[in-house]
């Protein structure tokens, strides 16, 4: 959620300077990150309300423990993370029947240990090994934008994936593998197996049972970098553009016969391109996103969602870490379960249009403050559902 800094101690230790609120601990913070060791905790709030007075809360606290051995001299391209989570609340996308939820973080009440992984880098740093338990959604569909927003599809990741083939979400991880290749700093390919099972929270509710059951689900993504390489005398514009799929070979049902087939699918396109800087070395400036996915009809409801938004940092001057950002969450309703209840006299499922605007204020480091506004055309696609306007913020702390 934030990118770490290289700081000098003395500013690291004054707690207006710190990027935590707990500050660095003496400078010992600053030691264990030197040495290879980083701990991370962040909570975080969403408080959400509809113009039909119905409030949403939802709370969330994240910790993190990263290990890179070869920092600490120990083994040479080996890194550990582990990360558990804690969360309860509200879900407002629950209370009025959205598709796109107006909170990426609002999900189920738990205490879980989401993922713990080992990663293994080999070739001279162009082949990775992973190995562990961890969250599909965390890697493949995820919104590279995804910290600006705080609608689910375009503050987390794509919405359709879970329900197309049970490819496992945060904090839901699952017994999983993942091998990577990079051969450039320009391009990459990676490929992945969870353990595919349909209901991750009943199957292993505390995350520690590393539970293998039903059938796997694999993923595989090929990615293009343009301009990744920062620069503090020139302006540069990167960017990311990625191709997936995800594929699970068990049993599907129709949604409308309910005849059952095997192997479901799904497959994406995501964008990230910054396209304007204001001067060289600078993160002022216009970056833009966009993302398509597909999954066959005759299975998933929300077959297909389109995503895409603007962001702009420093657009009030002195301000440069505030962050304007607007999106737009575009679903669709499979035509197959359309053309059936046409055929039977009754009204179609249209498509969920949703808009956000937000604004991130960093009035420290270590607290950030999100006032969103977010409007819904055509309500869970339900023809007898009306538009929805949503307002609150988001508070996050670094702790």
């Amino acid at each position: 959620m934030h990118a770490q800094e290289s700081r000098d101690p003395s500013a690291a230790n004054s707690w207006t300077n710190s990027p935590y609120l707990f500050g660095d601990w003496g400078g010992e913070r600053t030691k264990l990150e030197n040495a290879g060791v980083v701990l991370n905790l962040y909570y975080v709030d969403d408080l959400l309300m509809d113009t039909s007075g119905r409030l949403a809360n939802w709370s969330r606290v994240r910790g993190t423990l990263d290990i890179d051995f070869g920092k600490a001299e120990l083994v040479r391209g080996l890194k550990f993370h582990v990360a558990a989570m804690w969360q309860t609340g509200g879900n407002l996308g629950a209370y009025i029947g959205t598709i796109a939820n107006p909170s990426s973080n609002a999900s189920f009440d738990l205490t879980r240990l989401d993922s713990w992984w080992f990663e293994q880098a080999l070739a001279h740093d162009k082949v990775f090994l992973r190995v562990g338990q961890f969250a599909g959604l965390d890697s493949y569909g995820v919104q590279q934008y995804g910290e600006t927003y705080i609608m689910e599809p375009l503050g987390y990741a794509l919405g359709n994936l879970v329900t197309a083939d049970y490819e496992p979400f945060a904090p839901a991880g699952t017994p999983a593998a993942e091998v990577r290749y990079v051969p450039s700093r320009h391009f990459y390919v990676k490929s992945a197996i969870f353990s595919g099972n349909r209901n991750q929270l009943r199957d292993d509710p505390s995350g520690t049972h590393f539970k293998f059951k039903d059938t796997p689900v694999i993923a595989a993504e090929a990615g293009f970098l343009v301009d990744p390489a920062p620069s503090v005398t020139a302006k540069t514009y990167p960017g990311s553009y990625e191709f997936g799929a995800t594929v699970n070979p068990g049993a599907f049902s129709n949604i409308v016969t309910g005849q059952r087939s095997s192997t479901n699918y799904l497959v994406y396109f995501m964008a990230n391109q910054r396209v304007y800087r204001a001067a060289a070395g600078s993160n002022r400036g216009l970056d833009v996103n966009f993302a398509f996915d597909w999954t066959p009809d005759d299975v998933t409801r929300n077959f297909s969602q389109v995503t895409g938004g603007v962001r702009y940092h420093g657009l009030i001057p002195h301000r440069q870490n505030d962050t304007l950002s607007t999106g737009i969450v575009y679903s669709r309703i499979s035509g197959v379960l359309n053309q059936a209840l046409a055929q039977v006299g009754q009204v179609p499922f249209g498509t969920e249009k949703a808009v956000e605007v937000n604004y991130s204020f960093h009035p420290k480091r270590w607290l950030t403050v999100q006032p969103v506004f977010e409007y819904y055309f055509d309500t869970g696609a339900n023809p007898y559902s009306r538009n929805h306007i949503i307002a609150g913020f988001r508070t996050t702390f670094a702790l």
